[in-house]
């Protein structure tokens, strides 16, 4: 039956496991940092886009007639629930070469937030 030395060791000494486990919370953290960072980046595109349909709506409102556009160009504000959020929506109006046609700019941000988190800018047919 062969022998072993008396002062060899079967394992792992208590620096290798230091070392290990080092690595190990350097690369957790660094794997939860990209995370948080990917949910507050999908937040803030789901955010981005409810603000767009939200501007759409107004827009297409003003285009069908459902919006009254002020005689002369001025502003007009509105509030909106959607998908259970409140947005509040601003609507510039502008004339433009053509009598008939105004440009209007919305602009859409979240009822508590105060910098917009989209603007569209469009036509819409004055009669």
């Amino acid at each position: 039956m062969p022998r072993f030395p008396a002062n060899k060791t079967n394992g792992f000494t208590l620096i290798e496991i230091l070392i290990a486990l080092a690595i190990l919370s350097i690369s957790l953290t660094a794997i939860i940092k990209a995370t948080s960072q990917n949910i507050k980046d999908t937040l803030y595109l789901q955010d981005k886009t409810i603000a767009n349909w939200v501007a759409m709506n107004v827009m297409n409102e003003a285009r069908l007639g459902f919006l009254k556009l002020p005689v002369e160009p001025g502003e007009l504000n509105q509030d909106t629930k959607m998908l259970g959020e409140e947005w509040t929506s601003h609507a510039y109006y502008l004339s433009s070469r053509n009598p008939h046609i105004r440009e209007i700019h919305v602009k859409v941000s979240k009822k508590s937030a105060t910098k917009p988190l989209i603007t569209l800018t469009g036509y819409v047919y004055a009669a």
